[in-house]
């Protein structure tokens, strides 16, 4: 009889041990379900705020800040309805997401409970939650080549037989049109390491496709002083010449090359004022360590058919790697425009910056090829605008090749969007 209800005891006992065991091990199991539910909604959250703030940031160049504060909340309030519709879990905002935008950079924070009915059965009624997210633009590698127009299409245009060769650098056209980088003909091509437009493209043979809606580019070189002009240099007899040496100066009237002529420029820094500096038919031009400055009405540069052009830029001092330089006031200039000229045959080859902030570049090649070969450690070409039209190749080169040193580094444009938080 005892060892009976011994038996009968001891099953009792275990009876009661695996009963509390079981609801021990449920309360558990319950409470772990609530955490990872909890996990779970968090991660809806999170992403639903990523998005915002990446949505925010990679909206159309020159959205508001009170705009993409409105598309942040939306895109957030959407995601946030299709995350949890369908599931035992509720989420309730605590507060409303708020947001700020500081430049291209979009932030937002959003906390919350997480309510469900198994949570209640145990005791836990809801989690908290808290979130932050912050996105900013991708930023391209520096820039070889800088279209500044605002606002005209095609302010990068390929278009015949022409062709762009950026080797491993970017380009970026600023123009907000949706036209602002355009490339058409059958046989043109550009090539660079991203192409980046503020506003759109058209043409198909981009390698790679231009990335849209980039922020613009600022002038690089806004704060670097015009050359003042000095007294007028006479040249009138060595022009004459077929075979000559210029010195540094101011050219007042331009600085004509006649046809044929072979032209060594001395080190220095020459002032083109008031005129061209054209250089004629099958004229050679050759210089070391030189700047050539394009100041006042209708100063440009203009290389005509089979003339031959081979420049250094300055190693040291203010104009270090600065090759060509207009002013920047067209207002005296025939029409308000001036229009750097490069025509069929014609070569240029320099080593570094093309800087013409208010003048429209354009290589126009029929019959006979245009090789422009331009080489920097920093940008190539900064201008107004950029187009290369018939038989053109554009080959751009980012090197120190001479061994000049530090330069001021070249910008990139900012695209897209990233999470940085």
């Amino acid at each position: 009889m005892t060892s009976t209800r011994l038996r009968t005891d001891d099953r009792g006992s275990i009876a009661v041990i695996s009963g509390l065991s079981v609801a021990v091990l449920a309360g558990i199991a319950g409470a772990a379900t609530i955490y990872l539910q909890g996990l779970n909604a968090k991660e809806k959250v999170q992403a639903s705020l990523d998005a915002a703030v990446l949505a925010a940031t990679a909206t159309s160049t020159g959205s508001s800040d009170s705009r993409r504060i409105e598309i942040a909340k939306a895109v957030f309030n959407q995601n946030i309805k299709e995350a949890f519709k369908g599931t035992d879990a509720e989420f309730t905002v605590s507060e409303s997401p708020s947001f700020l935008v500081n430049q291209t950079e979009v932030s937002g924070s959003s906390s919350g409970k997480v309510k469900n009915t198994l949570g209640a059965a145990l005791g836990i009624s809801e989690l908290e939650i808290l979130v932050k997210a912050r996105a900013d633009k991708m930023q391209s590698d520096p820039l070889c080549i800088l279209a500044l127009n605002r606002t005209e299409p095609a302010a990068i245009q390929i278009y015949g037989n022409a062709h762009l060769n950026a080797h491993d650098c970017p380009v970026q056209a600023n123009s907000s049109s949706g036209d602002g980088m355009r490339l058409y003909g059958n046989q043109s091509s550009a090539t660079a390491s991203q192409f980046g437009v503020t506003g759109n493209f058209s043409g198909t043979s981009w390698t790679p496709k231009p990335l849209i809606g980039t922020e613009p580019v600022s002038d690089p070189y806004a704060s670097l002083p015009v050359p003042e002009p000095g007294t007028c240099a006479d040249v009138a007899i060595k022009l004459k010449s077929t075979s000559f040496t210029l010195n540094p100066g101011t050219y007042c009237g331009g600085l004509n090359i006649g046809s044929g002529a072979s032209v060594t420029l001395s080190p220095g820094i020459y002032i083109i004022k008031d005129g061209q500096f054209k250089v004629g038919s099958g004229a050679t031009v050759t210089g070391e360590d030189v700047m050539i400055a394009l100041v006042g009405a209708d100063s440009y540069l203009y290389l005509n058919s089979n003339s031959a052009t081979t420049l250094t830029s300055p190693q040291e001092g203010t104009y270090k790697n600065i090759q060509f330089m207009s002013d920047r006031d067209v207002s005296n200039s025939n029409s308000n425009e001036e229009w750097t000229t490069i025509l069929g045959g014609a070569t240029l080859d320099y080593d570094g910056v093309m800087y013409l902030p208010e003048q429209q570049v354009w290589a126009s090649g029929t019959g006979h090829d245009i090789i422009i070969r331009a080489n920097s450690p920093s940008l190539s070409i900064v201008a107004d605008m950029v187009w290369a039209q018939g038989n053109v190749v554009f080959d751009v080169t980012q090197t120190d090749r001479r061994g000049i040193g530090e330069v001021a580094q070249a910008p990139g444009f900012a695209f897209g969007a990233k999470l940085s938080q």
